[in-house]
């Protein structure tokens, strides 16, 4: 009886860091990590995460993203008083269920994975690509749930296609594009990031046994096809067979 309300306890706390969205879950964490950052994840059996970001990549191109507008209901509502725990300035909403007009959050996720695949592996951030290298359970923030506001809401609603842009020292905004042409840009406050959900890089080898990132995974997913999780280093691996 007493190991069974135990459990109830832990469950009830998990699924309060934690939340279902569009199938992906999201977690919820003290940290309010930038899209696209890199750094590492920590999570405590499933019931504290943290995010702590070592660095963002260089991006010379723009990066495709996707952002679907949702309203609040009662799992997002709860996802929103979540994190107000860790966000003391955090704005508070008033979210009544019956009303027909509901306050609403943007979940923006890194869509172009190949595109940004590519930048990683470019020569301007070979020294992103060596800290990879060097701790391969690093992850990114490939998806951020954001409470933004209603201005920014409306122009999001107005564009059809959005880019993650590098403006400035690392500094990464959006674009928003409507009809192939650009209508506005916004700088995302890091502050307003209400969850998170993070992806694994993947990584093959060139014919001349060189690494460098092939892919990235979401979640808990493995890596696919020949690409691997972790580096293997071939050359103490051959004097290994040699001895």
């Amino acid at each position: 009886m007493k190991n069974n309300f135990l459990l109830l306890i832990l469950y009830f706390f998990a699924a309060c860091q934690s939340t279902k969205i569009k199938n992906d879950y999201y977690k919820v964490a003290p940290s309010s990590p930038e899209l696209g950052s890199i750094g590492d994840s920590k999570s405590i059996l499933d019931l504290q995460n943290d995010f702590n970001t070592k660095t963002l990549a260089i991006l010379e191109k723009n990066i495709r993203l996707s952002i679907e507008v949702l309203p609040f209901n009662n799992r997002l509502n709860a996802l929103y008083n979540a994190k107000s725990k860790y966000n003391q300035n955090q704005p508070s909403i008033n979210y009544i269920d019956s009303l027909p007009q509901k306050p609403e959050l943007a979940v923006i996720r890194l869509l172009d994975v190949s595109g940004y695949v590519g930048e990683l592996n470019s020569d301007y951030n070979a020294l992103t690509l060596r800290l990879l290298q060097n701790n391969t359970k690093l992850k990114i923030i490939t998806s951020i749930v954001s409470h933004l506001t209603d201005e920014e809401i409306t122009k999001i609603k107005q564009a059809d296609s959005y880019y993650l842009k590098n403006a400035l020292d690392k500094k990464y905004t959006i674009q928003l594009y409507k009809s192939g042409k650009k209508t506005d840009l916004l700088a995302i406050d890091p502050t307003t990031t209400i969850a998170y959900r993070t992806s694994s890089f993947c990584w093959s080898t060139t014919d001349r046994g060189k690494w460098y990132i092939a892919d990235l995974t979401e979640g808990n997913e493995n890596c696919k096809g020949i690409t691997k999780s972790k580096i293997k280093d071939k050359t103490r691996t051959k004097k290994l067979f040699d001895l």
